[in-house]
C-alpha cells in the first residue's frame, strides 16, 4: 500500500464519519400541536403513518410557549417543560415512555423553586 492509498483512506472515512455526526446530531423538528393528531395513545404528524419524532409544543394565546417535549416515536421521551404565560418555567423533567424518571422541579411564578420530586 503506498502513501497516497493510504492518505485518500483516511480521507474517505473522515468523510463518512462527517456525514454520520451530521445525521445523528441533526435538529430535531419542532412542531405545533396543531399539526399533529393523537391515535391510540401516541402522536402522528397529519396525514402521516409514522409515529412523530421530535419537540412537539404548544402556545398561549399571548404567544408564550405553554410547554414543548421531545417525543420518541409518538410518546413522550425526553425532557418536558411547562410555562406560565408570562414565560417562566412552571415544571420541568424527563419522561421515559410517557411516565415521569428521575428529577422533577417545580416553579413559582416568579421563578422560585416550589418543589422538586424524585421519581
Amino acid at each position: 500500500m503506498n502513501k497516497f492509498h493510504t492518505l485518500k483512506t483516511i480521507q474517505i472515512n473522515i468523510v463518512y464519519l462527517f456525514l454520520i455526526l451530521l445525521i445523528a446530531c441533526g435538529d430535531k423538528p419542532e412542531i405545533h400541536i396543531s399539526k399533529t393528531v393523537q391515535f391510540e395513545g401516541k402522536i402522528y404528524l397529519l396525514n402521516s403513518d409514522d409515529p412523530f419524532t421530535g419537540i412537539l409544543y404548544n402556545e398561549y394565546s399571548n404567544g408564550q410557549r405553554e410547554y414543548e417535549g421531545y417525543y420518541k416515536k409518538g410518546v413522550p421521551n425526553g425532557k418536558l417543560t411547562y410555562y406560565f404565560d408570562n414565560g417562566s418555567k412552571m415544571r420541568e423533567g424527563v419522561l421515559k415512555n410517557g411516565s415521569p424518571a428521575g428529577r422533577w422541579i417545580y416553579y413559582n411564578s416568579d421563578g422560585s423553586i416550589k418543589e422538586i420530586k424524585d421519581h
